[in-house]
């Protein structure tokens, strides 16, 4: 109990405060990219889509630097742990648990997404004013034009396109999410009567060998380190996400503006 105590002490603090750094650390380095663009830089992109853009990218950043790792992390040692423990109790059951991992693991997976939900949405994103919080953003930027020139209606329906491109095919995504949702409890109860099976025929044959309390423990360590392995795959979708978003930072951060205020290179009036 100490030693968890400790330890879930050491890793929420540690990653809490590595992630919190990183965060601040790139905001950072964005906004200074930025000031140093040339006016051009501004010329070719909309206020409303950098702003979001950053937003949306510096979140995705934060997001997948830290919840997910520390899940990981909680996750292989409890992996570990249940694999150890029930190779100990009863070894036969352990092997044969071993081999359906890998059904059981994304059966897991497919259950956890049903109940703790993931991020939904199309994988690619539009830029700019196309976007509905582009156009959000850059209508609210330039109210007093929208207002003179009485575009009101018009923006509006360009959101509500926007917005209607975004959500995609809900009755599609609807029936895929019922026929995994299936799936996956066909998969998992498929694998429960086969461990149960394997389980009373160890029983049966080797009495003196195995007990009931031996099973029940191999059992159930493995079990709970499958659900560790499905909760270990939710931050999968969003990698893609995180990914992305690394790279336009990257590329603002790296580019190198035509005209650099915040340079002290070059020729200087005496």
């Amino acid at each position: 109990i100490v030693g968890c105590f400790v330890g879930n002490i050491l890793l929420f603090e540690g990653f809490g405060h590595a992630t919190e750094r990183i965060n601040k650390r790139i905001r950072d380095m964005a906004f200074s990219a930025l000031l140093r663009q040339e006016v051009a830089f501004f010329d070719k992109r909309s206020v409303g889509s950098i702003t979001s853009q950053l937003q949306d990218d510096a979140a995705f950043i934060f997001a997948f630097s830290g919840e997910p790792i520390r899940t990981l992390v909680m996750n292989v040692a409890s992996v570990i742990t249940g694999i150890t423990v029930s190779l100990f109790f009863m070894w036969p059951f352990a092997l044969l648990s071993l081999g359906v991992i890998p059904f059981m693991g994304f059966a897991t997976s497919l259950e956890m997404k049903r109940f703790l939900g993931e991020d939904e949405g199309g994988e690619t994103t539009e830029d700019g004013t196309k976007s509905p919080g582009g156009i959000i953003v850059e209508t609210l930027l330039n109210i007093r034009t929208v207002s003179a020139l009485t575009l009101e209606e018009q923006r509006f329906d360009d959101f509500k396109d926007a917005l209607a491109r975004s959500e995609g095919n809900i009755i599609k995504e609807s029936a895929i999410s019922g026929v995994l949702s299936g799936l996956s409890i066909l998969i998992q109860q498929w694998v429960n009567a086969l461990q149960f099976w394997w389980g009373g025929w160890l029983l049966y044959n080797y009495p003196t060998k195995y007990d009931f309390n031996d099973f029940l423990i191999a059992m159930f360590s493995l079990l709970f380190s499958l659900f560790a392995i499905g909760a270990a795959t939710q931050g999968v979708s969003d990698k893609a996400k995180a990914e992305a978003a690394a790279g336009r930072l990257f590329y603002l951060i790296n580019r190198k503006s035509s005209i650099d205020p915040l340079s002290k290179e070059g020729k200087k009036l005496d």
